[in-house]
């Protein structure tokens, strides 16, 4: 998988400052072979000198799931359960923000009945809240 340089930089310190934690991939470097089309394995402890040498531009990330401890899998599992729930709400705001909009009418905005426009009012701010909310959760 390709990575930026940044995120390269960013976990390569990670994995220097906690040397205990186990990351189920390894961060390759193409710019790092004498040859220009490998890609080398950089150590955390390289950290410096890859964030020091603009040269090092073209990242992946290869996966190295020989070590898989318990706290590995939690977080694997998080981030999976975590995409899958997140699937679920924006489906289900979705669905929200479509009913609500379907009960608001634009005629009713200028309705004399104070019950009729208020009810109006509540579907419209509804829908507007749940396209908000939709919006925030695909932002993120």
């Amino acid at each position: 998988m390709k990575i930026s340089r940044s995120l390269a930089i960013k976990i390569l310190k990670y994995c220097h400052k906690h040397k205990k934690f186990y990351f189920p991939f390894l961060v390759m470097c193409k710019e790092y072979s004498p040859e220009d089309d490998d890609f080398v394995e950089i150590c955390p402890e390289e950290f410096e000198v890859i964030e020091s040498d603009q040269s090092y531009k073209t990242f992946e990330l290869w996966e190295n799931l020989q070590n898989l401890y318990a706290d590995t899998t939690r977080l694997m599992a998080k981030g999976f359960i975590e995409k899958i729930t997140k699937d679920s709400v924006e489906k289900e705001i979705l669905h929200l923000a479509k009913e609500y909009r379907k009960l608001w009418k634009e005629k009713l905005c200028e309705s004399e009945d104070i019950e009729t426009y208020g009810l109006n009012e509540f579907f419209g701010g509804k829908a507007e809240g749940f396209e908000e909310a939709l919006e925030i959760l695909k932002r993120n």
